[in-house]
């Protein structure tokens, strides 16, 4: 507890007028000896202890009065975080003034020292514990000079709720921080960040004229989605860095929720608090929370859901949108509208929901044709939040899934292939005479032998099936299509060798998910387990179907996954029957057993064709992302990573050379010898020049070496040239970053005779390989600028480049949630299959704990505190107090005033009471005897 006006507390020696006055009359007061004195004497010593009591509390009373105005006037608070509950140290200096006042009334010594005794000690106990109050509470408001104040504003979904008074808190924020600049004292600099997905430092630095920083609050508008709370404060940090002053301040206004906070993450906090530990001064952080409504009212779409997680135009398609009740009261909303490319696509009702309750409508609809489709729902629920009640997402529609599978065992019977059941369950309409137009699957089967690396362009996904190995380029010039997001289904038959596949690795790692092992064979076969079935392809299986009918008779036995990989189902024996992983923006999938009649009857169950089209697709993946988190720039990949480096072929070298081929080359391998490197080129006497960038993988020092016949000049980054000629391949050491492309070239050159060139590398405790695709971006860091539309209709640029997640298009600013229109004209037909390219729409998404309004719990002050010093003003005032020095509180005057009333009408009952009594108490009856002298004469 603690004084506003503590100079005031002098008025507490008041309390000592009642003494004064009472050691006065009795000073004052002198024996007198009369004749009746021996029976008034006794009676005296009768009513002396109660007449005692009595002095005690009608002087303690009057004390005590005195005492609690000089308190109230003194404007006693209790500060945030107080150490020392008032509750205690009140009461405990009441009771002391009152007894140490009433013991100046008693008689007996003994009693009255030990009284007075007691009070004083009361008295000290309580003074000192306002002194320790002052000195580990009241310090933190000392006043320093000039500060540096950060004002930090919430603009998420939820500061759209309206408060008590009409306004939203939004509105509340921008009102308080106008006004808390303009009360602050002189001197005072002033930074402003908007809070949102991502923080906006609206002022680069701290601001000393008021005009500009009520300038910069006057045109804030809510950014929405949630509030990054955590990335504010490291933005306000950064920008108090650039303030002159030795203080500095955080002030956050907020709706006081728990999402964006990252409070589940103390390592996070941890850098904080060491960005605040090199500051001259460590910042408070006063957080102004204007609540959350009790009587919270809201209703929102949750999220939408795809019955198949590649949705093409062969047949219609289940869309799921789950509607919430986030609030506190039961809600009864309208219907759920859904809207694809513009037009309605149905609605379906939705009944009472209780709080906390969900319910999930459905809808079907066919896509007529490929591309991005928009889908938006709504809802017309008339709630608190409406920011969900709309829900917007973006669907590449695929008109084909192109899936290459190798046969490994092509010379075959048709039953007996290792290619013949998968590609008729990929196109059954192939041999039945139907119409092939109908399916999405869209299957080429090629032998093993016949394999050249032009046949895996295009491809969505490669299927080996029953493959024994691949050559080292195309292992390699795979492996960086897979990274770069198409996808591998491997049926591991019994002419794989498990050397080639456990050791086949990339700038992801292993390929292969789980390692291969020997073939085992059973006469009577097993079964799979459904049980087991925890694959998201297996799920349509986990109940029904024949699938766990089939009988396995040749299998191999995989080992354990990978880091990353999982097991995905497994035999009755106990041995795994498929594993999955995701390989950089691809996946790969491995099967146990071939799909032939040697292996088992599994291609005979009705449940086959559903399977192979579900590893299919889960392998495919989700194709081209155009959905993203709110965040500062967001940002999808719409191309393959990697992708080799841009090729230039020269006819000649030198200032005489001439451009005869432009293309992408995946990698530096090739063995052109005596052959012509490509069409309208010379056999000798060229030169060609790749350049792009490299992305190494891990941090280290990377050793480079060059197989060459004639020469190659390579320079990476800023570093000298490095050369190998034929007889001396050493080029080199170079110190690179994981995943920070640095630029690159490499020029070779031929005269005469044999040609050949190949790049390697040898990783950071690894071993020395040619460099993969994967590793290589082509083109220069900077891309191709567009156009884009953001949700609210204002324009804003795209930037589309080469990334490490592969060619990635990045809009500008903050991601305000909703559907952006990126204008990426033919561009877009690279992107997505099917479609003839236009406006890309690209849909930021908001996150549903923003719709849930959960307040920050005491652990969490908790959590903060230990990280910096954390205050909670509940006014304009209270924060000036803190930057004035004063300090803040909650004021318990008033109950101090409160009990100073109630006092006094207790003292003046307990007057009067006593005042009655004693003279009740004179009226006394002197009895004469009973002689009948006496009678006639009694009084």
């Amino acid at each position: 507890m603690l004084f506003l006006n503590p100079w005031l507390l002098a008025g507490l020696a008041a309390a000592g007028i009642p003494i004064v006055i009472h050691l006065v009359r009795r000073q004052a007061a002198r024996p007198i000896d009369w004749g009746a004195m021996r029976f008034l004497m006794d009676t005296l010593v009768v009513r002396r202890r109660k007449m005692e009591w009595e002095d005690l509390l009608l002087m303690a009373a009057r004390c005590l009065l005195l005492a609690l105005v000089a308190l109230a006037v003194a404007r006693p608070f209790v500060p945030p975080d107080s150490s020392v509950p008032w509750l205690f140290v009140l009461p405990a200096a009441a009771v002391g003034i009152a007894l140490f006042g009433g013991s100046f009334v008693l008689s007996s010594g003994r009693w009255r020292w030990s009284i007075r005794g007691g009070s004083l000690l009361l008295l000290i106990a309580a003074g000192a514990l306002v002194w320790l109050e002052d000195q580990l509470n009241l310090k933190r408001f000392e006043a320093s000079g000039r500060r540096d104040v950060a004002l930090v504003i919430d603009a998420s979904d939820s500061m759209g709720v309206h408060g008590a008074g009409g306004r939203t808190a939004f509105e509340q924020a921008l009102a308080e921080a106008r006004e808390l600049v303009t009360k602050a004292p002189r001197g005072t600099a002033f930074t402003v960040v908007l809070g949102g997905p991502a923080p906006e430092a609206v002022t680069a630095a701290p601001l000393t004229h008021r005009a500009d920083v009520l300038g910069a609050l006057e045109g804030l508008e809510m950014s929405g989605g949630d509030f990054a709370a955590h990335e504010a404060l490291g933005m306000a940090t950064l920008a108090l860095a650039e303030g002159l002053n030795a203080s500095k301040e955080i002030v956050v206004f907020t709706d006081g929720q728990r999402s964006g906070w990252r409070l589940e993450n103390p390592g996070l906090w941890k850098g904080l608090e060491e960005a605040w530990e090199t500051m001259p001064a460590r910042p408070r952080l006063l957080v102004r929370s204007f609540g959350i409504p009790a009587t919270f009212r809201n209703v929102a779409l949750g999220g939408f859901e795809t019955s198949r997680s590649v949705v093409g135009t062969d047949r219609p398609v289940g869309i799921r949108v789950t509607v919430e009740n986030t609030g506190a009261v039961p809600v009864t909303p309208g219907p759920v509208e859904l809207e694809i490319d513009g037009r309605s696509a149905g609605e379906q009702p939705v009944g009472l929901l209780g709080p906390g309750e969900r319910e999930t409508v459905s809808f079907r609809h066919r896509f007529a044709e490929a591309g991005p489709a928009v889908l938006r729902a709504r809802i017309a629920a008339k709630d608190d939040l409406a920011a969900d009640d709309r829900l917007e997402r973006v669907i590449a529609v695929r008109d084909k899934l192109r899936v290459l599978i190798v046969d490994g065992n092509a010379s075959a019977e048709f039953f007996e292939r290792g290619s013949g059941f998968t590609a008729l369950a990929l196109a059954p309409g192939a041999l039945g005479g139907g119409n092939a137009e109908r399916y999405l699957m869209e299957p080429e089967v090629i032998a093993a032998g016949r394999l050249r690396a032009e046949d895996l362009e295009e491809r969505d996904v490669v299927v080996l099936a029953d493959v024994a190995r691949l050559p080292s380029a195309l292992a390699d010039r795979l492996e960086a299509k897979i990274a770069g997001g198409a996808g591998l289904m491997v049926i591991a038959g019994p002419r794989v060798e498990p050397g080639f596949y456990n050791a086949w690795s990339g700038v992801a790692g292993p390929v292969v998910p789980l390692p291969l092992g020997e073939e085992i064979g059973e006469a009577e076969g097993v079964r799979l387990a459904p049980s087991t079935y925890v694959h998201e392809a297996l799920e349509i299986f986990a109940d029904s179907g024949d699938l766990d009918e089939a009988v396995v008779r040749r299998w191999r036995r995989l080992g354990e996954p990978v880091e990353g990989a999982a097991k995905g189902a497994a035999l009755a024996s106990g041995d795994a029957f498929l594993g999955s992983r995701i390989y950089g923006n691809g996946r790969t999938l491995v099967v146990a057993c071939a799909f032939d009649a040697r292996s088992g009857s599994l291609p005979a169950k009705r449940a086959f064709v559903p399977l192979v089209h579900e590893l299919v697709t889960w392998t495919a993946g989700g194709g081209v992302g155009l959905n993203v988190d709110a965040s500062w720039r967001p940002s999808v990949r719409v191309g393959d990573a990697g992708g080799g480096l841009q090729a230039r072929y020269f006819r000649g070298y030198g200032k005489r050379r001439k451009i005869g081929l432009e293309r992408v080359d995946p990698t530096i391998d090739f063995e052109w010898m005596h052959e012509k490197p490509g069409k309208g080129l010379p056999a000798d006497n060229y030169e060609v020049v790749w350049s792009g960038r490299l992305l190494p993988p891990v941090s280290g020092t990377y050793r480079f070496r060059a197989e060459v016949d004639d020469e190659l000049e390579l320079r990476i980054g800023d570093g000298a040239a490095m050369r190998a000629r034929l007889g001396a391949p050493e080029m080199g050491e170079v110190k690179l970053e994981a995943g920070k492309p640095v630029p690159m070239e490499a020029v070779f050159r031929e005269e005469g005779g044999e040609a050949y060139v190949r790049l390697l590398w040898t990783p950071p405790g690894g071993n020395e390989s040619v460099i993969p695709a994967g590793a290589f971006l082509p083109g220069e860091a900077q891309g191709e600028t567009l156009r884009a539309v953001d949700p609210r209709g204002r324009t804003r640029e795209a930037l589309v480049s080469a990334g490490r997640r592969g060619e990635e298009l990045a809009i500008s600013g903050i991601g305000v949630p909703g559907v952006y229109e990126v204008e990426v004209g033919e561009a877009g037909k690279r992107w997505l299959t099917g479609w003839d390219g236009g406006v890309l729409p690209v849909a930021v998404t908001r996150d549903e704990a923003e719709s849930r309004l959960v307040p920050l719990g005491e652990e969490d002050r908790e959590m903060i505190r230990s990280r910096i010093d954390l205050l909670e003003p509940g006014s304009v005032a209270d924060m000036v107090g803190v930057l004035e020095g004063k300090g803040f509180g909650r004021e318990i005057w008033k109950w101090v005033a409160g009990a100073a009333l109630g006092l006094f009408l207790l003292e003046s009952a307990l007057a009067r009471w006593v005042s009655r009594s004693r003279r009740v108490s004179e009226d006394v009856r002197v009895e004469f005897g009973d002689h009948p002298a006496w009678e006639g004469g009694r009084r």
